[in-house]
């Protein structure tokens, strides 16, 4: 029987997490360890889940680490065959981990896997909206404009098949260790230059690169309330969360991009941020610092591409095939 570890990182979610925790708990697959990481809140989350749960390995931090150094810290204290990187606003099934977990054991090549979570946004207690997708996968488009694909759409049946997908959404994350060792660099896991945002797609493209796979499994249930979605208009979204979207596009494409395909799709994504920075100069200067922070990140991200490049095992077509 493999060891699985569950590593939520929480901010001010309070209100989540007796929720995310109970149906932790109540999972047919026992965890090995669960553990949370506190990121500084202020709503006494740190005593609420001492008080509540004794079985939660507790890790406080003075500080907010964010969702990537959040996550690595917790991954570094476990041994388990897998990882469960789970969001403090992701409620699961009591099947969802003993799915993936079967589903990771009869794929060897799969290296992160992920379920159908349901959208508990502006949820209907009558039920109406209860099959809205929140997100099955993320697929990259010519652009390189990250897509959650069937995001806020009634659920279909062409989204119950398993399939090979290019990312996995971090709001439920499962990680096959093994994979986590050999994409790692030094001591991150995801990539703490990202702090939130774009980092799920980052360890997804990362673990494509050196030859893993990433794997749906819709028989892996689970809702998410999400911060943000792409029908939210951009000025209600968090400033910083807004800066990071922009300064992690272009550290996504330094690590892990084919020179030849961006030549390639050059027109799609020199118009694409044509439009981005038109709109950052006229709406949202706050976010032009994005630009140099991406550009003194440059150094460092190339030293991590050069990582990653020399585990390489796949083909220049086998990516290609991922930009829509």
């Amino acid at each position: 029987m493999v060891s699985v570890a569950v590593t939520v990182v929480a901010f001010n979610g309070k209100h989540h997490l007796s929720r995310c925790l109970d149906a932790v708990l109540s999972q047919t697959y026992c965890s090995s360890q669960i553990l949370l990481l506190d990121n500084a809140s202020t709503d006494g989350t740190v005593e609420f889940v001492a008080n509540r749960y004794p079985q939660v390995v507790l890790v406080p931090s003075e500080v907010n680490r964010g969702f990537a150094a959040g996550h690595n810290l917790l991954i570094r204290k476990t041994t388990s065959d897998f990882v469960l990187a789970l969001n403090q606003d992701a409620y699961l099934s009591p099947s969802f981990v003993e799915e993936l977990v079967r589903a990771m054991e009869a794929h060897p090549e799969v290296g992160i896997a992920g379920g159908k979570l349901f959208s508990l946004r502006n949820f209907q207690e009558n039920g109406s909206n209860r099959n809205v997708i929140d997100m099955t996968w993320l697929d990259i488009q010519k652009n390189r404009r990250q897509v959650c694909y069937a995001q806020m759409h009634p659920d279909k049946e062409d989204w119950s098949v398993p399939r090979l997908v290019f990312a996995i959404d971090g709001a439920a994350m499962f990680l096959r260790r093994s994979m986590l060792e050999e994409i790692r660099f030094e001591e991150e896991y995801f990539d703490e230059d990202f702090s939130t945002g774009k980092e799920d797609t980052d360890i997804s493209w990362r673990a494509q690169l050196c030859g893993w796979k990433c794997l749906y499994v819709p028989s892996a249930i689970g809702w998410h309330v999400r911060t943000f979605a792409h029908v939210d208009q951009r000025p209600t979204i968090a400033e910083g969360l807004r800066a990071n979207s922009i300064r992690n596009r272009y550290l996504l494409m330094i690590k892990n991009e084919f020179f030849a395909h961006f030549i390639r799709h050059l027109p799609y994504i020199a118009l694409y941020d044509l439009q981005i920075l038109g709109y950052v100069l006229l709406r949202e200067h706050s976010s032009l610092k994005a630009y140099g922070e991406a550009l003194q990140l440059v150094p460092r991200a190339m030293k991590k591409r050069k990582a990653t490049m020399s585990k390489r095992k796949v083909s220049s077509d086998y990516v290609f095939q991922w930009f829509r």
